[in-house]
């Protein structure tokens, strides 16, 4: 059982994320996509999320290209209140909540089969911990069928994430 608080591991993944260098996080995020595209799973799924991460996120931009030329539907997710809203990839951008890029244009309402979700933290179990303000959680919670990929570093990885009942664990985690 876990003895840390779900802050006191944000703390803890936090600081770890702000000592990685920038090269360390490009390489890292290059090595993750390239383990993505290799596993094929993209190959069985058809409406896919994709997010923009943001500096201490790994960068799966080039997941973005590779998906549309195989003719996948790629969508990001925006921020509107308490809930995720889906717009359809290619859009513009534009700093959105948190300061994160968000999609400009009409919201989607489609059928994810398959989402990469940043993670702050993840365990081998499964469990994610996100910023706490539990949007991806409740997105999930309409997609019970939605296959969910966790995307994180190695520095990423805890023994033991504190959940919740309302947590979602992650289908699939790929790590470096």
């Amino acid at each position: 059982m876990c003895t840390l608080t779900k802050a006191e591991q944000r703390a803890i993944v936090r600081e770890k994320l702000n000592n990685m260098s920038y090269f360390d996080r490009s390489f890292k995020s290059q090595m993750i996509v390239s383990d993505i595209i290799n596993s094929r799973i993209i190959n069985e799924h058809s409406h896919i999320l994709l997010y923009k991460a943001m500096i201490t996120e790994v960068n799966i931009d080039w997941l973005f290209e590779f998906t549309s030329s195989f003719g996948k539907q790629c969508y990001l997710p925006r921020v509107c209140g308490d809930e995720i809203e889906l717009v359809k990839f290619p859009c513009p951008l534009q700093k959105g909540t948190f300061g994160i890029l968000e999609p400009i244009g009409e919201s989607v309402q489609t059928n994810i089969d398959l989402c990469f979700v940043p993670v702050l933290a993840v365990d081998k179990h499964g469990n994610r911990l996100g910023k706490g303000k539990g949007y991806y959680d409740r997105f999930f919670a309409k997609f019970p069928n939605c296959k969910k990929v966790a995307v994180a570093f190695k520095e990423q990885v805890l023994d033991e994430i504190v959940t919740e009942s309302h947590d979602i664990k992650m289908d699939k985690i790929f790590v470096r």
